[in-house]
């Protein structure tokens, strides 16, 4: 851009701020009218860490967003300029002095940092104390979590590679370390001739001596050695020990790396009970109908087992809460929820850290989100999600294993080399649905699936409140499972419903104690306007109260 270009973008900026009346998630403010502001280190950090953004020093915010009176572009640029030699790395902005309503501005456009440059902070204060990230209109401190995964970007973490303290190789399930080994020998022939069992694992690191462990990881802690090889057994015996040469006391102790347990896994959640996936199904279309408002969740689950089987148990739930009428289309494709929560599995943050977090689906009753503990990883960005020029990957290890890791019901895990969203957005497309949506940050990503656009015989929130209203007049109170049987709906089509008519007053519920179940019944004023009619004329809302 030349100087006039970096003017209108800096007066376009101004004109947005003027109108909304504060700053911007990308465009930060300084009046600076005698000295440099002692905050913008700050922000310079959280624009280099984030996604770039835009300085303009020399306008007053309290005065709104008008030139400050004395203000002396030269030197202030110069003070910038000084400003950004105390970051590490040092930051190059481009710093330009621009007129504006008969005076002059300091405009600066702030890059983001390469993945492997971050974090950037003040260097005085260090990486944990002076490291910033853009929130909203303000630069907030960043965590030390977040802090850690910016740093992972500077080498390849290896998470899924650390031991597994306690767990020994009868944690794995047999029919899927079968599955795993006889794809590998199918796709690898020359590769694994002649190799044993045992021997495979341990290549495919499914399995890790104990030593070798720990001169990866020194800090970490095995397992206790004495206590769990005391008999010396053989690990092609699926012995507690794990060793391989039937009692040597020289041969390695083996034990499942995290890649293996959670790939092939019995149940991985003995040992680490958070790296589950946790469910919920809103009654609305937001959370705060549930945590302000007091409503319920019409389920909650937590869904364990190994990664296939977390995946196949997640689609299954998510299917059944989603589905209407039988022979009607589906409200989600189901390859695309299966491509979503695999995605979420194998690309999360298996750190220290994030070991507590779950993956969260929630289901509400116009889309589905799936979100798991850890940003995008490497040369992947929000931008190159779709086309990424390198695929990058958290859990090499991991990935690699899902590769040949089997189905309970057959098929590999993920068949993809990186082109998992690529895949979700192609199915979306085919369909003619709309595309899925990305919330992207350090400590977390989030996938948005939306619901399917109802068709012109399907009148949506009205349709579903008129046929659960034309019920409720026949029926003194029905459940949500009667509901559900009784007119052919889905759960989240029922919640949708009951919404519209108590948003309006129309039902009201009750819980019975005999069966903790929440029924609902026509309120007083919903029964006062109904007409009475005979059952013959009783299919449809044309002569009860309106719920339009």
């Amino acid at each position: 851009m030349d100087d006039g270009d970096y003017t209108a973008r800096m007066t376009e900026l101004i004109e947005l701020m003027r109108l909304i009346g504060n700053d911007t998630q990308q465009c930060e403010v300084k009046e600076c009218g005698r000295r440099i502001s002692s905050t913008i280190t700050d922000t310079l950090s959280a624009f280099s860490n984030g996604n770039g953004g835009y300085i303009i020093l020399g306008l007053s915010e309290k005065r709104g967003f008008t030139p400050v009176e004395g203000f002396n572009a030269r030197s202030m640029q110069e003070a910038l300029s000084q400003a950004c030699e105390k970051m590490t790395p040092v930051v190059r902005p481009v710093i330009v002095t621009c007129p504006f309503e008969g005076t002059n501005l300091v405009f600066a456009v702030v890059d983001e940092m390469l993945p492997r440059d971050k974090p950037c902070f003040l260097t005085a204060a260090g990486p944990y104390a002076g490291s910033y990230i853009r929130t909203g209109d303000g630069d907030r401190r960043m965590t030390a979590y977040e802090v850690d995964r910016l740093m992972e970007e500077q080498r390849q973490p290896d998470y899924d590679l650390g031991i597994v303290p306690g767990a020994t190789i009868e944690d794995l399930n047999p029919a899927l370390v079968y599955g795993l080994l006889e794809r590998e020998r199918e796709r690898h022939p020359r590769v694994f001739e002649g190799r044993g069992d045992v021997d495979m694992l341990r290549d495919l690191r499914v399995l890790i001596g104990e030593d070798e462990a720990r001169a990866r990881h020194p800090d970490a802690h095995g397992g206790a050695k004495d206590a769990d090889t005391a008999d010396g057994g053989n690990a092609d015996s699926g012995n507690a020990g794990g060793r391989t040469d039937g009692g040597d006391d020289a041969a390695p102790v083996l034990r499942p790396t995290l890649a293996g347990l959670m790939a092939l896994g019995r149940y991985p959640q003995k040992f680490y009970p958070r790296l589950a996936v946790t469910l919920a199904v809103f009654p609305g279309t937001s959370r705060e109908e549930v945590f302000v408002e007091g409503a319920q969740l019409v389920t909650a689950e937590t869904i364990t087992g190994p990664i296939p089987v977390m995946i196949d148990n997640t689609v299954e739930s998510l299917t059944d809460w989603t589905a209407g009428a039988p022979h009607t289309e589906p409200d989600y494709p189901c390859d695309v929820l299966r491509e979503v929560v695999a995605n979420a599995l194998m690309h999360r943050d298996y750190s220290p850290d994030a070991q507590g977090t779950p993956v969260q689906v929630c289901v509400f009753t116009d889309r589905i989100e799936v979100t798991n503990p850890g940003g995008l990883f490497g040369a992947v960005t929000s931008r190159t999600l779709a086309r990424p020029a390198n695929a990058s990957t958290r859990n090499p290890f991991l990935f690699a294993l899902l590769q040949s890791t089997p189905y309970p019901d057959g098929g590999a895990v993920t068949d993809s080399d990186g082109t998992g969203y690529r895949s979700i957005e192609a199915a979306l497309r085919r369909e003619g649905r709309e595309p899925a949506r990305i919330d992207n940050a350090i400590d977390r990503f989030t996938i948005v699936i939306p619901r399917r656009r109802t068709g012109p015989d399907d009148a949506g929130e009205r349709n579903f409140a008129q046929r659960i209203m034309t019920f409720l007049e026949r029926h003194a109170r029905a459940g949500v499972r009667d509901l559900m049987t009784e007119l052919g709906m889905s759960p989240i089509e029922v919640a949708t419903g009951l919404r519209a008519l108590k948003n309006k007053g129309l039902v009201e519920s009750e819980t019975v104690q005999v069966q903790p179940q929440r029924y609902y019944h026509l309120t007083d004023a919903a029964l006062h306007d109904a007409v009475p009619r005979p059952p013959a004329e009783r299919s449809g809302m044309s002569h009860g109260p309106s719920v339009s």
